[in-house]
């Protein structure tokens, strides 16, 4: 078959913007950045996110020492107000959003008109950190280890009350996976943050809280609570008594948690993969691994191709879990 007039010239006009289109990828990527970056983080400043996103925005100033970096924390309702801030700007790079679990992959599960698609309308330049869990109970308590706990719940069943930071979150879906596989019948009580909920437990008002370590660890090493169990496959090593939980056993207390970096889709690649040179740099710099360390936090730097495939496979893996938990949309 014979290609038509139509075709030929779409090929011979083709041919002939495809060194154009690439002297403007090349321009649009040398030309970057052209005004402040803005780095945007979708909860409170003082806490972890907030620290890793300034760390984020530290690293972008060093490497674009000519143009402003700033940090804007816009919190509250279940991230979705910092994600949509993030969707009103151009898909350029100029802006960057430090995206927990909830904005990606839960949030498309749980609510009923989020407005955006984790998914579809971010595009991850890295997962930067995963946030270790731990399950903790009062340091001067009954409970020593994870089995007294269980023997507990067990002998008074509905009677025994474990926390969490937010109702729907990771941890509150990996404890209700966790009752369930193993028959346990336990309440689980959501706090509005760390602080209350370590605050009530020292207090003696709840039986064990599950927190990221980075936001008791200071209790622990203080003695004022008591870590049972690291909730990931790798121990802590200033904690080994903390038992450590298998990703590969169903019935076992794992949290899988995670923080991205992510931008628009629609932002030119090379401009992803430049942001995630620095950020990957970055990483090797002394401040970055102390911080990391100060947080009880692990590194990631997933690249960006993998980072995507990763996070999709999250949404999933969180699909499965809400629907398991009967959680209601909101």
């Amino acid at each position: 078959m014979h290609p038509n007039r139509r075709q030929i010239i779409g090929w011979t006009l083709a041919a002939s913007l495809a060194p154009m289109l690439g002297l403007s990828t090349a321009h649009a990527q040398a030309d970057w950045p052209r005004r402040t970056l803005k780095v945007v983080v979708p909860y409170p400043a003082g806490g972890t996110a907030d620290a890793m996103g300034r760390l984020v925005a530290h690293k972008l100033g060093k490497a674009f020492p000519k143009v402003s970096v700033v940090v804007e924390n816009i919190s509250g309702g279940a991230t979705v107000p910092g994600a949509l801030a993030v969707m009103r700007e151009p898909a350029d790079g100029h802006t960057v959003f430090l995206a927990s679990d909830n904005t990606l992959n839960i949030n498309h599960w749980l609510l009923k008109d989020p407005r955006y698609d984790g998914d579809k309308d971010f595009t991850p330049i890295t997962v930067l950190n995963t946030y270790p869990h731990w399950l903790i109970v009062n340091g001067q308590g009954p409970y020593k280890q994870l089995n007294d706990l269980v023997q507990a719940i067990r002998a008074k069943p509905g009677r025994v009350s474990i926390s969490v930071n937010t109702i729907g979150g990771a941890a509150y879906l990996a404890l209700d996976n966790w009752r369930r596989e193993n028959g346990l019948n336990f309440e689980i009580v959501p706090y509005r943050g760390s602080p209350p909920a370590v605050a009530d437990l020292i207090g003696g008002h709840i039986d064990a809280h599950v927190d990221v370590v980075g936001s008791s660890v200071a209790h622990a090493r203080s003695g004022r609570v008591l870590p049972v169990a690291v909730l990931q496959t790798s121990p802590l090593k200033e904690f080994p008594k903390a038992v450590p939980q298998s990703d590969l056993d169903p019935k076992a207390l794992h949290v899988q948690s995670n923080l991205s970096v992510v931008v628009r889709s629609g932002t030119p690649q090379p401009i992803i993969d430049r942001i995630y040179e620095v950020l990957k740099a970055g990483a090797r710099d002394e401040d970055f691994t102390k911080t990391m360390q100060l947080l009880s936090l692990d590194t990631v730097l997933l690249e960006p191709a993998k980072a995507k495939e990763f996070l999709l496979q999250e949404t999933r893996r969180y699909g499965a879990l809400v629907d398991k938990s009967g959680l209601e949309k909101q």
